[in-house]
């Protein structure tokens, strides 16, 4: 059985680049936020969960704004599961 990896985004800020609108402000030539990449909103907050060793502690794990995940420290192959949208 292939260990699994649960990812959930716990806690969201407003971009303060696009202050949550996920353009650059412009009618005329609405291009995404280069910060939150169209999103609007940026995540402070990650629970990731692994299926042999329950909630993984902080110092196991790295995040970024956008929601990218790296584990720390695993030498083995894992599935990981994502929410469809977490931005919702």
């Amino acid at each position: 059985m292939t260990r699994q990896i649960t990812i959930r985004y716990t806690s969201f800020r407003g971009c303060p680049n696009c202050e949550g609108r996920g353009d650059d402000g412009s009618s005329w030539r609405p291009f995404e936020c280069r910060r939150c990449r169209g999103r609007g909103k940026l995540v402070t907050s990650v629970e990731v969960e692994d299926s042999v060793e329950g909630v993984l502690p902080r110092s196991r794990f790295d995040f970024t704004a956008l929601g990218e995940v790296y584990l720390l420290d695993f030498d083995e192959e894992v599935e990981v599961v994502r929410p469809k949208d977490p931005w919702g």
